[in-house]
């Protein structure tokens, strides 16, 4: 670990948190400024398409044999497809992938359930333009895994076929903010606050309470083989530690990652910091592996 590079990052990140923008346009364009300073690589093209209607950027590298819809973070209410071009990229680019990153409907204009029911729609169009859902991984973070897993228990009722495997960066599951790191890791958490996670919560549920804890009280059996990364230094751990519990006590493949020292997302400083391009590695390689594992064998 570079102690000189995350000190820094921390520095910039404490800056933004304690000097927040004066509205929520100032928020979105102030994110995506961040974001996009990670491109995808330099062999990657980028486009923007509509996967059932729903806005999304396709991300198209060399030898592409696979689909990856990758699902950002932000709170509900920050972030663009354009601003994940490059985590999005990095990873078809690792996977021999065609990467969707999905423009859903962002809160406050668009309250529960509109995310959630972009993503499901953007991943059953996928599905349909597929040859098979075994060439299908699932990607997000914060937010977005929020997004994917409720998409996905959702799209398990109705009788759709699961992807091949999904992988969330430091995932959001729970916002009734229950997990006891909200209040433990404060204190180390360099980027988010519950202050900041109860504000976000209250502006994507609305009135709909009731689903602030719905994944983790869900059953998962029956979903993909499923891989988690968390920082051990943010206060949503405890929502990516009960979610691999509950996903492994339904039978579901789990692996789990804490990586020390780690803050939320931080595989987005990939141009900065050798952890999150080590992470982002991690994740192609059980992408790569679990696809290959569930590829059909030809008689």
């Amino acid at each position: 670990m570079s102690v000189c590079e995350l000190n820094a990052i921390h520095e910039e990140l404490r800056s933004r948190r304690e000097n927040p923008p004066g509205s929520l346009q100032e928020a979105r364009i102030g994110f995506d400024q961040l974001c996009k300073r990670f491109s995808a690589p330099p062999d990657c093209s980028s486009t923007a398409s509509t996967l059932g209607g729903v806005p999304v950027r396709t991300v198209a590298c060399m030898d592409s044999r696979r689909s990856l819809l990758y699902v950002h973070g932000g709170g509900f209410m920050v972030g663009s497809a354009v601003g994940f071009e490059g985590i999005a990229g990095t990873l078809a680019a690792g996977t021999s992938s065609t990467a969707y990153v999905v423009d859903y409907r962002l809160t406050p204009e668009h309250a529960y359930p509109a995310a959630q029911q972009d993503v499901l729609t953007a991943y059953a169009a996928l599905l349909a333009n597929s040859e098979g859902a075994t060439d299908i991984a699932l990607v997000g973070d914060s937010a977005g895994a929020h997004l994917i897993m409720a998409a996905l228990i959702q799209a398990r009722t109705l009788g759709m076929e699961m992807p091949g495997c999904v992988v969330l960066f430091s995932p959001w599951v729970d916002l009734a903010l229950t997990g006891e790191s909200i209040h433990t890791k404060t204190a180390v958490d360099c980027f988010l606050t519950p202050q900041k996670l109860q504000a976000c919560a209250d502006a994507y549920l609305g009135e709909q309470v009731d689903a602030a804890s719905f994944i983790l009280k869900a059953d998962l059996d029956g979903l993909p083989p499923l891989m988690i990364q968390v920082g051990e230094c943010e206060i949503l751990l405890d929502d990516a530690v009960r979610l691999a519990r509950s996903a492994g006590s339904a039978g579901v493949d789990t692996r789990l990652e804490i990586w020390p020292g780690m803050f939320h997302v931080w595989q987005a400083y990939a141009p900065v910091l050798s952890e999150s391009r080590e992470a982002l590695a991690a994740a192609v390689n059980f992408i790569n592996r679990v696809l290959i594992r569930k590829k059909p064998v030809c008689a």
